[in-house]
């Protein structure tokens, strides 16, 4: 579900195709990384829509077993019915990842965004109070190196410019099936 905030609320049908992957550098430091792009179907009273592409880097580190803190990069853009945004920001964030037994798991990521850049294409307007807020979860079920993984996700940005009094919201939620690899 697509949700966009301007001056009233439009909501629709969406699409939100993820690739995420993490490489170790050692028993505690690795790379964490995500693109994320998808688009809405048409909104019910405008034949508009809203899209989304994104792409987060991140550094983790193992705090405990099989919980990560993160610290990266995002940078995107997001498209609404009105405007375009193109976005930069700096990530925080936590990962769980834990087997509950014969092949079965649980995993769970957080990430927040507090100090988001996006300027809009069309006007010359920097929102540099905006923000993100993201996340996963959900459950895996592991065949070896291939795992088939369902849950939730939610991913939100606050577009505003405090000086100019300007403000809008946009929202991707909803359940997701997909297939995990490891090697």
């Amino acid at each position: 579900v697509f949700e966009d905030y301007l001056e009233t609320e439009s909501e629709a049908s969406a699409r939100l195709t993820g690739i995420s992957g993490e490489v170790n550098i050692t028993d505690k430091l690795g790379v964490a990384g995500s693109f994320l792009f998808g688009k809405s179907e048409d909104f019910k009273n405008t034949k508009d829509h809203g899209e989304l592409s994104s792409i987060n880097l991140a550094i983790q580190y193992e705090v405990i077993p099989m919980v990560k803190a993160r610290g990266g990069f995002l940078i995107g853009s997001y498209t609404s019915p009105e405007e375009k945004y193109d976005m930069t920001g700096i990530t925080i964030g936590a990962a769980v990842d834990a087997e509950v037994g014969d092949g079965i798991g649980i995993f769970g990521e957080a990430t927040y965004a507090p100090l988001v850049n996006a300027k809009l294409d069309e006007a010359d307007l920097e929102c540099k109070d905006s923000s993100m807020m993201a996340f996963e979860a959900g459950g895996t079920y592991s065949f070896g190196e291939i795992a088939v993984k369902g849950g939730y996700r939610y991913r939100g940005f606050e577009f505003k410019n405090e000086k100019n009094k300007y403000e809008e919201s946009a929202t991707f939620s909803g359940f997701f099936v997909g297939v995990g690899f490891s090697f």
